[in-house]
């Protein structure tokens, strides 16, 4: 007897956590379009994996595509998950049973940023950032080299709709967009947006002295820094922006 209880405490640790190990994988596909390369790793206690708490998982990841967002690298540490461990028990899929954290590096080079911008997320913000940009125009003086008299400036400004056609490249601390205008007459205006890009705090990006050039207009504008709200559940502790990829370390909130 005393034999076989011991067996069964040997052997149950491979069986759980080999069972966790596919349920967590499964779970984690099910949250992205496609991954080309997925590592995982749980560390636990029986007892604490037998009451559906895993203390800390690691995860390692390449290509992956979130809600369209094209991660080049991912490295994911989370903490203090639980999750419905009688169901998972009678083969049903892994679900969460209260918000955890997860602190990581995220890498984006080039190519996967502008895969990126076709995203709905991305896409929105993008047009908020520059909408707001060229708006801001019609309260606040801006610095501008343009042939374009002041108050034709901002008559066109409140007739953009939109950017579209987006194509981003990276430098050094600098992200620099290439673009179009629509207006709503229909007509495409061709623009450039070069800006630097740091953190103004640990949810919040500083675009620092945005540079707007219209080359068929002959028009240039400088505008203040701008500052992006992320939100509450992020917390950001670096940013690199290099001409190889954009590289971010944060916090994120994971919710059910």
């Amino acid at each position: 007897m005393g034999m076989a209880m011991g067996l069964m405490q040997v052997s149950r640790k491979p069986l759980i956590g080999s069972l966790l190990s596919t349920a967590v994988q499964l779970w984690l596909r099910s949250q992205v379009d496609t991954i080309d390369r997925l590592e995982l790793s749980i560390k636990g206690s029986n007892r604490s994996l037998l009451s559906g708490h895993i203390p800390q998982v690691s995860v390692s990841a390449e290509k992956a595509i979130y809600q369209g967002l094209h991660l080049t690298q991912v490295q994911l540490q989370g903490s203090e998950i639980r999750f419905n461990l009688a169901q998972v028990l009678k083969g049903q899929s892994l679900h969460l049973l209260e918000a955890f954290f997860v602190t990581g590096n995220l890498q984006l080079n080039e190519s996967d940023l502008n895969a990126s911008l076709k995203s709905p997320m991305l896409t929105e913000a993008l047009n908020e950032f520059v909408l707001s940009l060229l708006r801001s125009m019609t309260e606040n003086p801006v610095m501008s080299s343009s042939d374009l008299q002041p108050e034709q400036a901002y008559s066109w400004v409140n007739s953009v709709l939109q950017i579209q056609d987006t194509q981003m490249a990276l430098e050094t601390d600098h992200l620099v967009l290439t673009a179009k205008l629509l207006f709503d007459t229909g007509e495409l205006l061709p623009f450039q947006l070069k800006t630097g890009l740091e953190l103004a705090s640990s949810y919040q990006l500083r675009f620092v002295q945005p540079q707007v050039k219209i080359h068929t207009l002959n028009t240039e504008f400088q505008f203040s820094d701008y500052i992006m709200d992320l939100g509450s559940d992020i917390n950001i502790q670096g940013l690199i922006l290099s001409p190889e990829c954009l590289e971010i370390n944060a916090t994120l909130k994971v919710n059910p």
